[in-house]
C-alpha cells in the first residue's frame, strides 16, 4: 500500500510538470515575438537523445517557458509600471529618462581620449581605399556621419550617470579629421546641426533615430554637398512636399522598452511628395509592393521608426526609369531608411544596402558589377569604431 501510496504521488507530481509547459504551449497560440522587446521568442525544443544525455533539454525548455509563460507581457508591463511611478527609479529596462527625453543607460567606463587618433586613423583606411576606387571609375563618393540620439542629447543626463561624454567629443572630432587626413569625402552631419543651433526638434525624444525633419535636413545638405562636387540633382523643396503628424502613437525603440508606460505626445512624421516620383521596388532581390511608408492599419495602433520604408533590408532597389539622371548607391546602417525616401527621387536607380545583412558579394564587388555614379555612407557615430557591418568596405582582390 506504501508503495502504491507513493507511485501515485510521484505520477500526480509527474502530471502536474508536464501540464505547466502543456498549459503554456496552449496558452502561447504560437506568438514567434516579444513586441515591446523587439525580439525573437525562444521556440519549443526538440526532444532528441542527445538533448536529454547532455541536459540542453532541461535548459532550454527553461528558456522556452520563460519566453511563452502565461501573462508574462502584463507582468513585465506592471513591474515596470512600479518601478516607473512608485520607485521613481531613474534607469528602467536600461533607459533613462532624462528632462524631456528617453536616453539609453550607458556603463561608466570610457576610452581615453588619447585614444581615438589611431583607432581613428585605422578606421579611416579602408574607407580611403573605396573613395579612391569610386573616384578611378569616375564616381563621386560621400561619406555622411551622424550623430545618435543619446549624443546629440547628451547634455540631458543626469550628471550623476555617464554620458560618455568623451566618445562624442574627442572620438567623433578625431574620425572626422581622419577621414579628412585620408582624403575621404566627410560631410560631419553634427557640425550642419550645431551651425543651425542644435534645434531639438530635428530629432526624436523617444528612438534612437532623428525625426522626419532632421532626415529632411540631411538630405538637402547632402544635395547641396554633392552640388559642390559637381553633381547637379533634382531637389525636393519643403514646396514639394506635404509634412504630416500621423495620429498613431510613436512608441519608437526607447518608449518600447518602457511598454509604452512613458508619457509622449510625439508623432512620427512623414513627407508626402506633392508630384510623387514613381518607382518600381525591389526588396532582397524580389519584386515589393511595399511604399515609402509602411503605416498601420489604425490610427490607435502604434508604430515605430520601421514605418520609413518598412525598416531594414539588406538590399533595396528603388528604380524611377529617368536614365539622364545618375545612378546611386547608398550603404550604412538604419539612419538611411527615412533619408531614403527623399535621395531616390534625385536620381534613376538608387541601390541601398546595410552590409550588417547583405553577404550575397563584397561591397567591391558590387560597385564593380553596377558602377554607380554617386555612392553614399550614411552612418550614426555610435558605429565608428566598430569592425564590421558597414565599416567592412573594402577586400583586397
Amino acid at each position: 500500500m506504501e508503495k502504491f501510496s507513493q507511485r501515485a504521488f510521484l505520477l500526480c507530481l509527474l502530471a502536474a510538470l508536464l501540464a505547466v509547459p502543456a498549459g503554456t504551449a496552449l496558452w502561447s497560440r504560437k506568438t514567434t515575438a516579444a513586441y515591446y522587446e523587439n525580439r525573437s521568442l525562444a521556440e519549443f525544443p526538440a526532444v532528441t537523445a542527445e538533448s536529454l544525455w547532455d541536459g540542453t533539454l532541461g535548459g532550454n525548455l527553461e528558456s522556452w517557458y520563460s519566453d511563452h509563460v502565461p501573462g508574462r507581457t502584463t507582468l513585465l508591463k506592471a513591474d515596470t509600471a512600479v518601478q516607473m511611478n512608485l520607485l521613481h527609479r531613474p534607469v528602467v529596462n536600461e533607459v533613462v529618462s532624462a528632462a524631456d527625453v528617453l536616453l539609453p543607460f550607458l556603463d561608466y567606463e570610457e576610452r581615453a581620449a588619447e585614444e581615438y587618433p589611431a583607432l581613428a586613423a585605422a578606421a579611416a583606411e579602408p574607407f580611403a581605399r573605396l573613395s579612391g576606387y569610386v573616384r578611378a571609375y569616375g564616381g563621386t563618393f560621400c561619406y555622411a556621419g551622424f550623430p545618435e540620439q543619446r549624443v546629440y542629447f547628451r547634455d540631458k543626463y543626469p550628471d550623476y550617470l555617464s554620458r560618455h561624454e568623451t566618445e562624442a567629443s574627442a572620438g567623433d572630432g578625431a574620425y572626422a579629421r581622419a577621414m579628412a587626413e585620408a582624403g575621404v569625402d566627410f560631410l560631419d552631419m553634427g557640425a550642419v546641426y550645431d551651425a543651425q543651433g542644435h534645434p531639438e526638434t530635428y530629432y526624436s525624444a523617444v528612438d534612437h533615430h532623428y525625426n522626419y525633419y532632421g532626415a529632411y535636413t540631411a538630405y538637402r545638405a547632402i544635395l547641396d554637398h554633392l552640388a559642390e562636387a559637381g553633381r547637379d540633382l533634382p531637389v525636393l523643396t519643403e514646396e514639394d512636399l506635404d509634412f504630416r503628424d500621423l495620429p498613431n502613437p510613436y512608441i519608437a525603440t526607447r518608449n518600447r522598452k518602457l511598454y509604452n508606460l512613458w508619457p509622449n505626445e510625439e508623432r512620427a512624421v512623414i513627407g508626402i511628395q506633392r508630384n510623387p516620383v514613381p518607382f518600381t521596388r525591389y526588396d532582397n532581390g524580389e519584386l515589393s509592393e511595399r511604399p515609402l511608408f509602411v503605416l498601420p492599419e489604425a490610427d490607435y495602433m502604434p508604430t515605430t521608426y520601421n514605418l520609413y520604408m518598412g525598416g531594414d533590408f539588406a538590399e533595396t532597389v528603388l528604380e524611377t526609369g529617368r536614365p539622364e539622371l545618375p545612378n546611386a548607391l547608398i550603404f550604412g546602417d538604419s539612419f538611411t531608411n527615412a533619408l531614403e525616401t527623399l535621395l531616390y527621387a534625385s536620381f534613376n536607380e538608387t541601390r541601398v544596402l546595410d552590409l550588417r545583412h547583405y553577404g550575397e558579394i563584397s561591397l567591391r564587388e558590387y560597385l564593380d558589377q553596377y558602377r554607380p555614379d554617386v555612392v553614399l555612407c550614411i552612418q550614426n557615430d555610435t558605429f565608428y569604431y566598430l569592425g564590421g557591418g558597414n565599416n567592412n568596405v573594402w577586400e583586397d582582390p
